[in-house]
Parts: C-alpha cells; structure tokens; sequence
C-alpha cells in the first residue's frame, strides 16, 4: 500500500454560517440544467485534470466540484454524516475509518478498483455539526496545495452540501482522464452513499 498523508486543514469561520437562502441552490453559479438534476435528488460531481509545462517542468491542475441536496435538514443529516470514523460501514472503497476527537484527525484506508493505488488519506476536519462555510487545504503530500470550500447550506427544509477545489502542483503520476474518473466517481458514490444512509438515524 502506498501511504499518502494528506492534511485538510479546516478554518471554522467563528459563528459565520453561509448565506440562509430561501433557495440556496438557485443563488449558486451552476447550470440551470445541474440545477434542475440536483433537485429531483441527482448528484453532481465534476473534475476536469489538465496536463501542462510551466518552466520546463511538468505540471497538472485540478478544478473540482460535487453538489447535493439532502431531503432531510442540516441538522438532521449533519448528525450521521459527521461521525467520520463510522465511514467504513458505508463506503465500500474505505476500507478502516478513524477519528481522533482530540487532534480532529480523519484517517482513511481506501482501496478500490477505481483507484490507481491504494491510498491512507490522512487529515484534519472537525466535526461539522450546522450549516457554514469551511475553507480547507493540503498542506502537503499528494495534492499539496489543494485548497477549496466545503459550503453546507439551508435550502427550505433540506440541507445542500457544495464543495469546490483547485490544485496545480507538479505531475502526479496519473493520467488526466484517469484522474478525472476516480476523483468524480469516487466522489460522487461517496455523496450518494452518504445521502442515502443519513435520510434514517
């Protein structure tokens, strides 16, 4: 298994919350076609990798994006999908799930045919319990760089979760496409998955 340690780094925005939108999906810069998917209970997840030299060098760039609509509230579904070390129970691909509620670590042991390797992903996220706008980035190992927005809203009665993320660093490895693949695939099975098991608790 080749063990690559990624640090999300989470800064809570004190008692910020995002906007509380009647409609928060239709205040997001989206297409109305993602829009009109995302309502009848769609996830969409996309990621677009490109290949390029800076300096002589070779590079990649990665621009991210998932969007999902709970039929249940915030606070509702925050209650399940927050217990980070249950997650092997309900992913597949995960294969052992901790937490460390002291240091607000999140290891995971993936492994999955979608996967170009086995992979420990390693990190820092506390438990987010209401709706709010939280900045993270890695700030080493694969992906060092990365930073992006997980964004949870109050949309009605239900709960929209909206996550976007960059990254340019030096080549990973990994083909465009097949990066692309995993990345939005895996991501979007996790939503799925997630939206599924937290309707009950």
């Amino acid at each position: 298994m080749i063990r690559i340690p990624l640090i999300l780094v989470v800064y809570i925005l004190g008692s910020y919350s995002a906007p509380a939108f009647a409609d928060a999906l239709d205040a997001l810069s989206v297409k109305s076609s993602v829009k009109k998917s995302v309502r009848k209970g769609d996830v969409y997840a996309n990621s677009h990798v490109e290949s390029f030299e800076e300096n002589s060098k070779k590079k990649q760039s990665l621009e991210f994006e998932i969007l999902g609509l709970h039929s249940k509230s915030c606070r509702f579904a925050l209650r399940k999908l927050s217990h980070y070390e249950n997650y092997d129970k309900h992913l597949d691909f995960i294969k052992k799930s901790q937490y460390n509620e002291k240091r607000k670590r999140v290891r995971f042991y993936m492994k999955s045919a979608l996967l170009p390797f086995d992979m420990v992903l390693d990190f820092i996220l506390p438990r987010i319990s209401q709706p709010g706008s939280y900045p993270f980035m890695f700030d080493k190992g694969f992906l060092k760089g990365l930073t992006g927005t997980i964004n949870i809203y109050k949309n009605g009665k239900n709960c929209l979760f909206h996550t976007k993320a960059s990254w340019k660093g030096p080549d990973s490895g990994i083909n465009d496409t097949i990066f692309e693949i995993f990345s939005s695939t895996l991501s979007k099975i996790s939503m799925e998955n997630l939206i599924r098991i937290s309707r009950t608790y």
